[in-house]
């Protein structure tokens, strides 16, 4: 099966993240109905794009939400998805997807800090969208 997992971490360091991508990956894969499992040495994570820590936007992120909010009609928020977002751009920049990879980019939520950096949102996409 080859499939590989890239995780982007938001808060934590590429090797203290790997077990959790990897345990995602597996109940994902149960959930969906597979027998099959992903081996922890089968997933990378990368960490560059979490920043200074938890729950503090990058710019990168912003530019995410941006990108999404415009583009996809899609909302991420600062503190999760829009970090991974910047990631998969990141990554897509720097030539690792080949034209034929199916990329699949999984939105694990993140809604309620939407309104926590409302401040943060609205002046960012105010005028902008």
């Amino acid at each position: 099966w080859d499939v590989k997992v890239r995780g982007i971490s938001v808060s934590r360091t590429a090797s203290e993240q790997r077990a959790q991508v990897t345990n995602l990956a597996n109940l994902t894969l149960a959930h969906l109905g597979y027998s099959l499992e992903v081996e922890s040495d089968c997933v990378r994570v990368d960490d560059r794009y979490r920043g200074s820590g938890y729950g503090r936007p990058t710019d990168d992120a912003m530019d995410a939400i941006l990108y999404a909010a415009r583009d996809e009609g899609i909302l991420l928020d600062p503190v999760y998805t829009a970090k991974c977002m910047a990631g998969l751009a990141g990554h897509a920049q720097e030539g690792r997807f080949g034209s034929g990879d199916i990329v699949v980019f999984v939105h694990t939520g993140g809604a309620p800090a939407l309104f926590a950096y409302h401040a943060e949102l609205r002046d960012l996409l105010d005028g902008s969208v």
